[in-house]
């Protein structure tokens, strides 16, 4: 059964990143690791570079040989090329698993996603990662009828208020709202990382890997002491 997981929000592809990702693993022995808000960096990036950050991001997750379950962010487009490495990492490492809009089983828990942005009434997967509400339902529906008694919803997107601000996105509001995932990691900024607890469901934004913020989920302790946050204190808190 998988109990304790490490929760890690955007990466870069950076070595020294990607060292620290290591390091907390090895440290720490995850049954899990769940990934969203995006594989490298905000700012603009080459057709090949952006290719690159991606396949080091890949290799370096699928190379912990820990369950890894991940969701796109906004700026991880062309979403086909995205998918086309993942596919190709995901074969040559087996727990490495992409979440969009995609079910995984392991065990007694049930993972699925939804990468990019969430919009009432657009699809975009070109310029920017976008999905629309009913889209969203779509895709999503196949956890729902997971048998699972947990069940783990990524997005790459935080509700408004405490974990994600003004910017907060309500249609994740909504289906946190409506459904009762066991777990639900949103991608928000780090000076916003928290958890809040919606009905039954832990809701954890935590905050940015390159930022050196994580969040460590153990399902073991008491209610109040399951999520514990790592790195450093945002400057805002």
């Amino acid at each position: 059964m998988m109990r304790r997981f490490l929760i890690i929000g955007q990466l870069d592809g950076q070595a020294e990143t990607l060292a620290n990702l290591r390091e907390i693993v090895e440290q720490r022995r995850p049954d899990g690791i769940l990934q969203t808000g995006g594989l490298g960096p905000q700012a603009p990036l080459s057709e090949a570079e952006r290719l690159k950050r991606w396949e080091q991001c890949f290799n370096a997750l699928g190379e912990l040989r820990v369950f890894t379950a991940l969701v796109p962010g906004p700026q991880d487009v062309p979403l086909r090329e995205f998918l086309r490495l993942a596919k190709d990492a995901e074969m040559e490492h087996p727990t490495l698993h992409v979440a969009h809009a995609t079910l995984w089983e392991e065990g007694d828990v049930a993972v699925c996603g939804l990468g990019g942005k969430l919009s009432e009434d657009q699809d975009r997967t070109e310029e920017e990662l976008c999905y629309s509400r009913a889209s969203a339902e779509y895709y999503l529906r196949t956890l729902w009828r997971a048998e699972q008694p947990h069940k783990i919803l990524l997005f790459a997107a935080a509700p408004p208020g405490q974990l994600g601000g003004d910017t907060g996105n309500r249609i994740c509001g909504d289906f946190i709202d409506s459904y009762h995932p066991t777990l639900c990691v949103v991608s928000g900024l780090t000076e916003h990382r928290g958890v809040q607890r919606i009905a039954h469901t832990t809701v954890v934004n935590p905050g940015s890997f390159i930022d050196g913020s994580a969040a460590w989920l153990d399902w073991k302790r008491p209610k109040e002491e399951q999520v514990e946050f790592l790195g450093p204190v945002p400057s805002s808190a």
